[in-house]
């Protein structure tokens, strides 16, 4: 029996990465590469030193300094995006700016994740398999289990008087809230911390990052095998027994849309906690009305979402057009930050400024237009439970030592490396 779901899990690996190899592949035509492009701007959204020391600084420098679409020679060559109104134009229009591709420049060793990397119309199908999963209706009857895990980690550190909270806290909690919807066993946590770690960590080198990409495609083709034989009440385990308009899904689909939940599942909690809890550190009013006022704990999750929205989305043109005035060719990349949304000033002003009186405005940190963030629902329950329960168990806390140079992860996703906090 071993030696056949071993089998089964190699046939499955070799299948999905032989066919995102084909798929991924791209090439740079000469003309592509002769053509100039201007305005030029010295912007590296990767290794910037400005990136590494406060991502949201260095995107705010952007905003008030560089054109509204100017062209860098960082990572291959591409465009950015530097205005709310041209960002939505671009999100707009999937089949004019595609989302076949997740990084810039191209990286050819990872697979494809469904549907985040597929237009439409092809992109629905998937998004209206994945619907019922994040309804708005779907979360309440996970509340308790996620406040009991929200409980547990809070409680993991409540007596020490301190933390690094990055990895120490907020890791923990999405990832195993992340686990337990979508069936991965609890014993496998130490081992899939590690993995999602290594992922983003590994974003620049290619090669260590497709060895991230096999182990992980390794542990879902594992999960696969074992729900298939033994179904239990978890996601996975639905997606791979329920019948769809197109019959049941394949076993690429399954591994391309878990590869997709993997990564964001336990990225962007994390990641909005992170920034969330680092604001918090130093606002001290901000935190006395939590603290008296859980009831504008939903408002203070939009804006610190709206203040330190932390994606940017890369886009790939596919055919010449025009956008902000300026030519853009077939086969140009193009870097959508979506912070450049959530800080329009028609909307937000003083974009800068954490207001926990803001008026309702619609910011970006899940996406905007067809690819936006189908898991909404499920962050904004997480994060509104998590903070209430650490306001009520720890009150006031305040950040230990000066933050280093080099305190953030650059790349389409920003996030702080680490972020040590006192409570006593």
């Amino acid at each position: 029996m071993v030696s056949k779901n071993a089998y089964l899990i190699v046939n499955l690996l070799n299948h999905i990465v032989s066919g995102m190899s084909d798929l991924l592949r791209t090439e740079t035509s000469p003309d592509l590469l002769q053509r100039e492009r201007a305005p030029v701007y010295d912007f590296d959204y990767y290794r910037s030193d400005d990136i590494a020391a406060n991502g949201q600084d260095a995107y705010f420098h952007l905003k008030k300094n560089a054109p509204p679409l100017f062209w860098t020679e960082h990572n291959g060559g591409h465009w950015v995006v530097n205005s709310a109104e041209l960002a939505i134009e671009v999100l707009k229009q999937p089949n004019l700016y595609s989302n076949r591709f997740l990084s810039i420049p191209t990286n050819p060793n990872l697979p494809q994740l469904i549907p985040q990397m597929l237009d439409p119309p092809e992109q629905r199908y998937y998004r209206n398999i994945l619907k019922p999963f994040f309804d708005a209706k779907k979360v309440d009857p996970v509340v308790p289990r996620i406040t009991a895990l929200a409980n547990q980690v809070i409680d993991s550190v409540i007596e020490v008087g301190e933390c690094e909270f990055v990895n120490g806290v907020a890791a923990p909690f999405a990832l195993r809230v992340f686990m337990e919807l979508f069936g991965f066993p609890v014993e496998k946590f130490d081992y899939i911390r590690d993995l999602e770690f290594s992922f983003f960590t590994k974003a620049t080198d290619r090669e260590l990052q497709k060895q991230v990409s096999g182990q992980i495609l390794q542990l879902i083709g594992e999960l696969i095998v074992a729900r298939r034989a033994e179904p239990r009440d978890d996601w996975i385990s639905k997606w791979i027994h329920q019948e769809y308009e197109g019959g049941k899904l394949s076993d690429r689909e399954l591994m391309s849309m878990s590869f997709m939940m993997f990564l964001a599942g336990l990225d962007t909690v994390a990641n909005a906690l992170s920034f969330g809890m680092r604001h918090l550190a130093h606002d001290t009013a901000m935190r006395q009305r939590m603290i008296d006022d859980p009831s504008c704990v939903p408002a203070a999750v939009e804006e610190l979402l709206r203040r330190y929205t932390f994606v940017a989305l890369p886009r790939y043109v596919t055919h010449e057009t025009q956008l902000g005035g300026l030519t853009l060719a077939e086969g140009d990349s193009i870097l959508v930050p979506l912070m450049q949304i959530s800080w329009d000033d028609r909307v937000a002003p003083d974009p800068e400024a954490v207001m926990l009186d803001r008026p309702p405005c619609k910011h970006a940190a899940f996406g905007s237009g067809v690819h936006m963030c189908p898991g909404l629902h499920f962050a904004r329950k997480e994060l509104a439970i998590f903070y209430q329960l650490w306001f009520e168990k720890i009150g006031h806390f305040h950040q230990i030592g000066p933050e280093a140079p080099n305190t953030m992860r650059g790349g389409t996703v920003i996030a702080v490396k680490e972020l040590n906090l006192g409570w006593r």
